[in-house]
């Protein structure tokens, strides 16, 4: 009876064993700071939190969010709605002596009949002092933030406004109602203005609704699909790139931000568990190619950018970002710095590039990114 006893025993304690292996559970984190300037030329510090659970190397649970000046009185997410500008729409609606007046309805987008370049990601505002319920959209007053001192043209104020009109199935002309769009921000209801401010999202181009809601549909799809951290590492590195136009982006339903080389190295120290250095991505563009790799400075990681002829000889060497100490490992990489020069023309043999004293960490991260650029070519 004892040994029948045990011989149970020694079964289920196999059971569990097996069990334990079978749906192994494991936890990642990563928190990888990426220091910069924004547009406006302001200093700022995006942290990105990558943490979860893995079931079998597929990730279960997940947490991913970009925390701006992190540890500062000025931290906040770029989840929130707040957090960032990107297909939103922001109304101020006040009471006045004689009425109400429309502070400012602004629409934050993307699209390339609104302009060229950095200027199709629209950021345009409207204000009327006084709002009834015959205004119409003609008749409020338009600014381009981008360009506030140019004028803007009622067409394109269309374009900018058409994907917030789109929420409540309106075509958008110079007749519409200024009243049927604040009304999708709560401020015209049961026939009458509402005195308030407030931000709400839209669908933009290709679907993508705001920041935050872009980044819950990367969680989602990780999700849904049961990725594990490589093939995450993967996607990052390949979906989603910023020279592949937003309308191509759909890969991943309702998210079109462009995954940009951050993305990847927060990814990279989940896995690995410190800092990325190698190649993050690289463009063709009229047969030279551009080679974008990360390695470790002194202050930091930098990011130097490779550029190859058509003959596949290094044409240029610069860095696009970096916390390297003023007038020491700084000076390597200033705009005409003979050391990139040196990079450049001694390609032949880039180990035996001099580094400079008293700033070799800083050299030896930039030959490295020479070196692993070359590699990188020799291997396409």
């Amino acid at each position: 009876m004892i040994k029948r006893m045990l011989s149970l025993l020694l079964c289920a304690l196999l059971v569990i064993s097996l069990c334990a292996v079978a749906f192994a559970e494991e936890t990642f984190s990563a928190e990888y700071e990426m220091k910069g300037t924004t547009s406006a030329g302001k200093p700022k510090n995006d942290t990105f939190i990558f943490e979860g659970k893995t079931t079998d190397g597929k990730i279960t649970e997940l947490n991913f969010d970009i925390i701006r000046n992190k540890g500062t009185e000025g931290e906040y997410s770029k989840k929130g709605i707040m957090g960032y500008s990107m297909n939103v729409s922001d109304a101020a609606v006040e009471k006045t002596e004689d009425g109400y007046k429309l502070a400012t309805l602004t629409s934050y987008g993307y699209n390339e009949q609104f302009d060229e370049g950095m200027y199709a990601q629209f950021m345009v505002s409207a204000s009327a002092e006084k709002l009834t319920e015959e205004t119409t959209f003609g008749e409020l007053t338009f600014v381009n933030l981008a360009k506030p001192t140019e004028p803007l043209a009622i067409e394109k104020a269309i374009i900018a406004y058409q994907y917030l009109a789109n929420e409540g199935n309106i075509t958008l002309t110079a007749e519409t109602p200024v009243k049927d769009l604040v009304a999708l921000h709560g401020f015209y209801k049961d026939g009458a203005f509402v005195e308030g401010s407030t931000r709400i999202s839209f669908a933009g181009l290709n679907g993508g609704r705001s920041y935050g809601e872009q980044i819950d549909a990367i969680v989602a799809y990780i999700l849904e699909n049961g990725l594990t951290l490589e093939e995450v590492y993967e996607m990052f590195r390949t979906v989603n790139q910023s020279s592949q136009p937003i309308e191509e982006r759909d890969v991943i339903s309702g998210a079109t931000i462009a995954f940009v080389g951050d993305f990847q190295r927060m990814v990279y120290l989940a896995i690995h568990g410190k800092l990325f250095e190698g190649v993050v991505t690289h463009t063709t563009t009229d047969g030279s190619t551009k080679v974008e790799v990360a390695t470790q400075g002194f202050g930091g990681e930098i990011e130097t950018h490779v550029t190859f002829d058509a003959e596949g000889k290094v044409a240029s060497v610069a860095v696009r970002d970096a916390q390297e100490t003023d007038g020491i490992g700084a000076a390597l990489y200033a705009e005409g710095a003979a050391f990139l020069t040196a990079l450049v023309e001694g390609q032949a043999d880039v180990a035996a590039v001099d580094s400079v004293s008293g700033a070799t960490v800083t050299s030896d991260a930039l030959k490295k990114a020479v070196q692993m650029a070359q590699e990188y070519m020799q291997a396409l």
